[in-house]
């Protein structure tokens, strides 16, 4: 035991001033998770600000926010594979590990988030459907497919875990890796099929068929969302490497691998940004007035039109950014290009929930607001702390850049 002790103390001390902080606020943050996530699954959801009119509250917006970042990882895959964009290789395994925390915190956080753990199998087995009944429960969809797309994200997963030099030394483990590998592009399709499904029916296709709430009702809103992913998942995957980056202070991938994604999420970003505008229309002439109301009468309370503004402003900096070689060359504009793609597609995710559950139904009752328990925060903050921990465990341990374990060799070599 006291060996132990030793090890993690020297392998602590062994970093920077910075990263040893950054570590303890981690850390402080996974321990504050596990608390409340134990006093929220024994006590109830009386613990947050939820209420009748705030059904969900900031773990939805954690959900909607990974599933859709994370499906960068399917689209990459997609790229990669399928089209055979080979400058992409060096970041598929970040890809795929950050594409496998979404999905996995996004079921840790639905088990808070459904109020009663113990019937979260309800999802897999009750559709609602019947005799002479549509189906009606959309959620029964989007679980089956969260679940399938885990699935294969895991299968994806192993060759990655498998190229560990310890593992890869076995020859049995060895071959597996190799093989497994020869099958991603099969399961880069099948992972295509069941992301477009379940980012469409998960981010705007169970909103947009709620006719009585004239904030989400759009028969398009399906499409919306599967064409945000694309864009802001993609930059969310050339972002966290770039940190990485900078806090390892080596390349970790070549500038074209880095490059080549940029240009890949900018020209989504002009599909989603065009596409947004024209959703912006076709509720203000169309669906809003169904329910007798302007759109611009729609944008009160506290989570009012800036949400929207930010939004739109975050697509422009991301087009501009990503889209124009002399800033997307240019290492500050790149980040800066990546980051307004993450922040315009979680906006949008705010402005789904927070706004949308804000607006009253009629309009003789006023805007309600939401304010997160130090509790929510925490426990969706402590998630996000451990995904940090799992990519830096990642980063540190295992081949998991290609490129930098090239570099590495060389300089072995020499």
């Amino acid at each position: 035991m006291k060996k132990i002790i030793d090890y993690l103390k020297n392998e602590f001390n062994s970093y920077s001033k910075n990263i040893r902080i950054t570590l303890m606020v981690l850390f402080a943050l996974v321990a504050g998770f596990l608390i409340f996530g134990i006093q929220i699954l024994f006590w109830g959801l009386g613990y947050t600000d939820m209420n009748n009119n705030f059904a969900m509250g900031i773990w939805i917006i954690g959900d909607l926010g990974l599933v859709a970042l994370g499906g960068g990882a399917f689209f990459t895959g997609f790229i990669l594979y399928i089209f055979r964009n080979d400058k992409l290789e060096p970041l598929i395994n970040s890809t795929v590990l950050l594409g496998f925390m979404c999905y996995l915190f996004t079921f840790i956080l639905l088990v808070f988030d459904i109020g009663q753990p113990l019937r979260a199998w309800f999802g897999y087995t009750y559709p609602n459907w019947g005799s002479h009944l549509m189906p009606q429960s959309m959620l029964t969809e989007v679980v089956w497919c969260l679940t399938l797309y885990f699935c294969v994200l895991c299968v994806e997963l192993i060759p990655i875990a498998l190229k560990h030099k310890i593992l890869d030394s076995i020859p049995v483990l060895h071959y597996i890796g190799h093989y497994l590998h020869k099958l991603m592009w099969i399961m880069a399709a099948v992972g295509t099929f069941l992301s477009f499904f379940h980012q469409g029916s998960l981010g705007g296709g169970m909103w947009g068929v709620l006719y009585g709430k004239p904030t989400w009702f759009r028969p398009h809103y399906f499409f919306l969302a599967i064409v945000a992913a694309t864009a802001g998942g993609t930059s969310f995957m050339l972002l966290i490497p770039k940190i990485a980056e900078k806090v390892m202070k080596k390349k970790v991938a070549p500038a074209e691998s880095f490059q080549s994604l940029a240009k890949i999420s900018g020209i989504m970003f002009i599909a989603y940004t065009i596409f947004r505008i024209y959703d912006i229309v076709v509720m203000s002439v169309k669906y809003v007035p169904l329910a007798d109301r302007s759109f611009i009468d729609l944008w009160g309370g506290f989570f009012g039109i800036w949400l929207l503004v930010v939004e739109l402003a975050c697509c422009a900096g991301a087009i501009v950014l990503l889209n124009l070689k002399k800033f997307r060359e240019q290492e500050k504009f790149l980040f800066y290009g990546v980051i307004c793609g993450v922040v315009a597609v979680v906006f949008s995710k705010f402005d789904a929930v927070l706004h949308g559950f804000s607006v009253p139904n009629f309009p003789w009752k006023g805007f309600t607001g939401y304010f997160p328990t130090i509790q929510e925060w925490v426990v969706m903050l402590g998630s996000f702390a451990t995904m940090a921990l799992i990519y830096m465990w990642f980063a540190k341990y295992m081949p998991f850049f290609p490129h930098l374990e090239k570099e590495k060799h060389k300089e072995g070599g020499n």
